[in-house]
C-alpha cells in the first residue's frame, strides 16, 4: 500500500485474515504466512504444506486499476525470485488457486470504522486479491465488527506460529 489509510488498511488486514480463515478451514495442518500489518515484502499470504508439491502465494492490492496493475507485477516478481522470498523454498512457488476460497466475493463490516464495510475478491487470475473498504448508511453490526476482530487475532496467530515452525527470526 503506497499511501496509507486506515480505512484502506483496515479493508487490506481483514481482507486477508478473512481468506486466511477459509484457507485454516480447508487445510488445518498448513503453515500460513500472512502479513497483515504490511510490513514485509513479497507476497501477502503464503500457503506451505497445503499441497504437497507447491507453495502457494497470493498478492493483496486495491480494486482500482493500479492496484490490478500492481498486483500483476508483484506476483510476476515473486514468481521469477522466489528465493527473494524466502531461503524455505523447497518445491515450487505458485500463484495461490483462487478456486480454493468458496466466495469469489467476501463482505465483511470494519473493525475499524462503524459506518465501514470491507471487501476482498478474487482477481482475474490466480494469485490476486483484490480488496476495498466503503461505507454505508444505516446501523452498524457489531457482531460483524467482533467476528472480523476474532479473525485478525487468528490470522496474526497464524503467522506467528507458521513463521516459527519454520524457523523465521523473531
Amino acid at each position: 500500500m503506497d499511501d496509507w489509510d486506515i480505512s484502506i488498511h483496515a479493508a487490506y488486514a481483514g481482507g486477508l485474515a478473512v481468506r486466511v480463515e477459509e484457507l485454516r478451514q480447508h487445510f488445518p495442518e498448513a503453515l500460513l504466512s500472512c502479513d497483515v500489518d504490511d510490513n514485509y515484502p513479497g507476497p501477502d499470504l503464503i500457503c506451505w504444506n497445503a499441497h504437497p508439491d507447491q507453495i502457494w502465494v497470493w498478492i493483496f492490492e486495491s480494486n482500482d486499476a493500479e492496484g490490478i496493475q500492481r498486483a500483476k507485477e508483484r506476483l510476476n516478481q515473486v514468481l521469477a525470485a522466489p528465493y527473494d522470498l524466502t531461503t524455505i523454498v523447497d518445491k515450487p512457488v505458485v500463484a495461490g488457486p483462487n478456486g480454493l476460497f468458496e466466495q469469489d466475493c467476501v463482505t465483511a463490516s470494519s473493525y475499524i470504522d462503524v459506518d465501514g464495510r470491507i471487501e476482498v475478491r478474487s482477481g482475474l487470475g490466480d494469485g490476486i486479491q483484490l480488496y476495498r473498504a466503503f461505507s454505508i448508511d444505516g446501523e452498524d453490526d457489531i457482531m460483524q465488527r467482533v467476528a472480523i476482530n476474532l479473525t485478525l487475532g487468528v490470522a496474526r496467530k497464524a503467522d506467528r506460529d507458521s513463521r516459527q515452525a519454520l524457523g523465521f527470526p523473531g
